[in-house]
């Protein structure tokens, strides 16, 4: 039987700090050291993060309300992604313009940067856009465009556990879509842009939002520091074996397999010292601003290797602080303003339901109090 679910995911801090983390990694792979640091593996960390936490905000609103609010859900994606994407997009495509990417960029391919079509416009020729990651903001959205209403559908009341079983088929089934690429096409590195072949590593933070979830299920597992090691040898197994067909098709499931631990472990708060790093000051701010670092810190870097007759090491150090900066900038003006309307507008609508049920309430009174004989 399914355990009984809990009606409230409370924010916790050490979700910041693993953001932090996964932007970290990132930038730093970026900055020149993309040899030793596994880039990739950081943008996989923001898949998992992003499963599992829409689909534990999705599994509670089935829990309170029987259904999924679609105009409320993408309404919130949209102001979430947006603004600040087209934002950093539109400055990028003045840069461009302006020269500032010289031959760097072909301008054919801007359009499907716009359009979350970049991860496959290489299909059609139109490679080279602006120099954001955004393949990965692509494979996010198409699975966001699908995910809810299939949750909704397959999501009786309660019966979770069902559905993190159909997560986990997806998983075998896209494990197989990423084999047969060798089928049909000369480069398996295909694999690593792809919605169809890199979905999983949001399906597997959907699973530990369904099942075991150390917020939301009572006596979810708690894995001990064996587990940990375990899951920490075979990601950094992953990372030795420079096999491509490996590294393009099973290192990807097992990545998924590894964070689905060490998620669990950090969840269930299962080290004091690991706590408080992620839940340091500085770690809980890069978190807050992780987004907008994610979409200007190629720019930047390019832009300064271009630009400048900077070396590696004073590229890697100008341009964190550029990109800091400019986080720092865009939720200041841009993100922020955002998510105070939103809380306005949320509180006002609870004011409302509260308003309509006081008033529902008191014409129940009213009716029984005049069925009464006097």
């Amino acid at each position: 039987m399914p355990t009984e679910p809990s009606l409230s995911f409370r924010h916790l801090p050490q979700l910041d700090g693993i953001r932090a983390v996964a932007v970290l990694i990132v930038i730093v792979s970026h900055a020149g050291l993309g040899r030793i640091i596994p880039g990739g593996f950081g943008v996989t960390i923001f898949f998992f993060l992003s499963g599992y936490l829409i689909t534990s905000l999705l599994r509670v609103e089935i829990a309170e309300h029987g259904k999924v609010d679609f105009k409320a859900f993408y309404l919130r994606r949209t102001l979430r992604i947006m603004p600040a994407l087209y934002v950093t997009l539109a400055i990028l495509t003045a840069l461009f313009l302006a020269g500032a990417f010289g031959g760097q960029v072909n301008p054919s391919a801007i359009p499907w940067d716009y359009l979350f079509l970049s991860n496959y416009s290489h299909l059609w020729g139109q490679t080279r856009g602006l120099p954001v990651p955004l393949w990965s903001l692509a494979i996010e959205e198409h699975f966001y465009l699908l995910f809810p209403l299939a949750f909704a559908i397959y999501t009786s009341r309660g019966n979770f556990r069902r559905t993190a079983l159909a997560c986990a088929i997806a998983c075998v089934i896209i494990l197989g879509l990423r084999f047969s690429t060798l089928l049909w096409f000369d480069d398996v590195g295909f694999n690593y842009y792809w919605s169809h072949t890199r979905l999983d590593s949001i399906l597997f933070g959907c699973i530990l939002a369904l099942w075991q979830n150390p917020l939301l299920d009572r006596g979810a597992w708690r894995p001990n520091s064996l587990h940990v090691v375990a899951a920490l040898v075979t990601l950094l197994g992953t990372f030795a074996f420079r096999d491509e067909i490996f590294r393009q098709t099973i290192r990807y499931t097992l990545h998924g397999a590894g964070l689905f631990v060490l998620f669990s472990y950090i969840l269930a708060e299962g080290s004091k010292l690991l706590q408080k790093v992620l839940t340091s000051p500085p770690m809980i701010w890069i978190g807050l601003v992780s987004y907008s670092l994610y979409l200007c810190h190629f720019a930047i870097f390019q832009a300064l290797t271009i630009n400048t007759g900077l070396n590696a090491v004073a590229i890697g150090v100008t341009g964190t602080l550029l990109s800091l900066g400019y986080a720092f900038l865009m939720r200041r003006y841009v993100e922020l303003p955002i998510l105070n309307w939103r809380r306005k507008r949320s509180a006002a609508k609870r004011d409302e339901l509260a308003r309509i049920a006081d008033k529902s309430a008191r014409d129940e009174l009213a009716q029984a109090a005049s069925t009464l004989p006097s």
